[in-house]
């Protein structure tokens, strides 16, 4: 019994003792239209992370185009790299629906659930392939979770049970305080040829400014989508 203490404590005090924790909230804005709102909570233990996002629709768009997404994750971290080992997805844009579950071995993800059901496609994309990929939960959270560097100057490549899209973020330009990076938002594979002539890459920006404690905190996004210039705010 001592022996078998002395393995699980240290796994559970890993989680019983957080090393930093994460609440957010940010405004999306279409013009001075206050259209949906975003929340992001988070975790990190000494070698794991938990996270979960939420997107909501507000006010008047809220009644004519409900658009909700709700993401889970929790791997493992080494330094500023997040490895995920199991996450949950359900997301309706109000022009696609997909609810996931993917569990991930040695990097690779693996479908433990997908709905709704699809049939087969030219363009579809097996998991199995998709070996090294973040899901998305993860990828948002490693633009969000303060850290001493700002997380430009890098390329994440996001895989959510169907679709294979990159993040690829230039390096900032610091001023004092306040930093930004560009980037793209790009289509990679599992996307119909009808989708890719619509866009393959988005381009946005990512706002930081450092807090008292020297970190650098994510403040606002901003992109110009198919319609219109959107601006997601942080509200500190």
């Amino acid at each position: 019994m001592r022996r078998l203490a002395c393995l699980v404590l240290p796994f559970a005090l890993s989680f019983a003792a957080p090393v930093s924790a994460l609440e957010a909230r940010f405004e999306v804005r279409y013009g001075i239209l206050h259209v949906a709102d975003v929340t992001v909570s988070a975790t990190e233990g000494a070698q794991d992370y938990a996270a979960e996002g939420h997107v909501v629709t507000t006010g008047l768009v809220g009644l004519l185009r409900e658009v909700h997404l709700d993401l889970s994750v929790e791997g493992t971290r080494q330094g500023d790299s997040l490895r995920p080992r199991h996450y949950r997805g359900d997301v309706d844009t109000g022009r696609r629906q997909i609810q996931s579950e993917l569990a991930y071995d040695a990097g690779v993800p693996r479908i433990l659930a997908l709905a709704p059901p699809e049939p087969a496609h030219p363009w579809d994309i097996a998991a199995a392939d998709q070996g090294g990929t973040l899901d998305p939960m993860s990828a948002l959270y490693t633009l969000l979770r303060p850290r001493a560097e700002t997380p430009c100057g890098q390329v994440l490549d996001l895989f959510d049970g169907r679709r294979h899209s990159r993040l690829r973020v230039e390096a900032a330009h610091v001023s004092g305080d306040a930093a930004q990076c560009s980037g793209a938002y790009i289509r990679v594979g599992g996307y119909s040829p009808t989708e890719l002539q619509d866009y393959q890459a988005l381009a946005f920006s990512l706002d930081y400014q450092r807090d008292a404690d020297g970190d650098w905190q994510l403040a606002r996004i901003v992109t110009h989508t198919p319609y219109g210039r959107m601006r997601v705010i942080r509200q500190f």
